[in-house]
């Protein structure tokens, strides 16, 4: 490697690989997705045997960490970021200043590839342009296609009056009547628990997810995994994962779990138990009731995560983009990635319909 850059690539949870996580999480830019204890439980949890965790070192003092997996898909190996279907942002854990050089930059990743070999596609999907404040290299150095806004509220920038920040006069004034309306003319409360404290809640609300997405017809990945997942992660982590739950008249009507994570709220599962009270638009106020919590709490940043659905623009005062890599090794994974290229985009045709 070229000036004084190393890897290592584990295919084990050894600890020197937790050694060097856990030292990098103290002084680096990641996402809670990142975090050493998260992976940890993608892998224990969902038994994946294929992983190839690089961490990349400065005179062996580690300078970044890239999670990677190889995932088989109608006998395609893919190499992603490990656990992308779990995760909201895949992306390395990396210090400010590893990579501001492009050639240094496509060397060491062309050379970790060469060593994992083993796959067709690569896949590098759910790719945020900044990891925290620091450009993402494998945004900023590849050849990516744009996937998404996500949205977000910086908390810093909203007064006492929480509403005052959004634009769209019409959402803000339609949400204040049915606030009104639905608190003079029923008992409404809102909870937010540390899921330690509540840890059956994370069944239901997950399994009410699963049943509305399927009633839906909706495309998704949420299964029981992520039950097992989330309830680690509760033991992991006791003071992160939050339950936000909204009850009118003693019935639970929405809730949503979130995670805590460096001053930012994640906004992560929402769900609707009722629609009982619909017209009062309850998933709103849930988040009004989260926003003013993540506030009161000290929380520098809202976020909504993957997905740019309408009502998460109009709460957002920030927004950022998240990109995908595609690229190919062999004959094989050439043809595929044709495939996944035409696939890519009729979606981008069909959304614009």
């Amino acid at each position: 490697m070229n000036n004084n850059l190393t890897f290592k690539i584990f295919n084990k949870l050894e600890d020197k690989l937790k050694e060097d996580w856990l030292n990098l999480e103290s002084n680096s830019n990641f996402f809670f997705f990142q975090k050493y204890y998260y992976v940890k439980n993608l892998i224990e949890t969902l038994n994946l045997n294929s992983f190839f965790i690089t961490v990349i070192y400065n005179e062996n003092s580690p300078v970044a960490i890239l999670p990677l997996e190889i995932k088989i898909y109608k006998k395609i190996k893919i190499l992603q970021w490990l656990g992308t279907d779990q995760s909201d942002y895949c992306c390395p854990i990396i210090k400010d200043d590893v990579f501001i050089n492009h050639q240094k930059f496509i060397f060491v990743w062309k050379t970790i590839q060469k060593e994992i070999d083993d796959f067709d596609i690569v896949y590098l999907n759910k790719q945020p342009e900044y990891i925290e404040k620091t450009l993402n290299p494998f945004v900023r150095f590849l050849k990516n296609n744009f996937h998404s806004y996500v949205y977000q509220i910086q908390i810093s920038k909203i007064d006492d009056d929480i509403l005052s920040y959004i634009k769209n006069k019409k959402f803000t004034s339609e949400f204040k009547r049915t606030k009104k309306k639905l608190i003079e003319n029923h008992q409404v409360r809102f909870h937010n628990y540390y899921s330690v404290n509540q840890i059956d809640l994370i069944d239901e609300i997950i399994k009410k997810k699963i049943s509305y997405l399927e009633e839906k017809k909706i495309f998704h990945s949420v299964n029981d995994n992520l039950i097992h997942l989330n309830k680690n992660l509760t033991k992991i982590y006791p003071d992160k994962l939050v339950i936000g739950m909204l009850k009118i008249d003693n019935e639970t009507v929405a809730a949503n779990i979130g995670v805590i994570e460096n001053k930012r709220y994640y906004y992560l599962i929402p769900v609707i138990f009722s629609n009982k009270y619909s017209s009062f638009s309850p998933g709103k106020l849930l988040i009004y009731k989260l926003i003013k919590w993540s506030k009161n709490n000290k929380i520098n940043k809202f976020d909504f995560g993957i997905g740019d659905e309408a009502y998460k623009k109009y709460w957002s005062n920030v927004s950022t983009k998240i990109f995908r890599h595609v690229d190919y090794k062999g004959i094989k994974g050439f043809v595929f990635y044709l495939i996944i290229k035409f696939s890519l985009k009729m979606k981008e045709i069909i959304k614009k319909f």
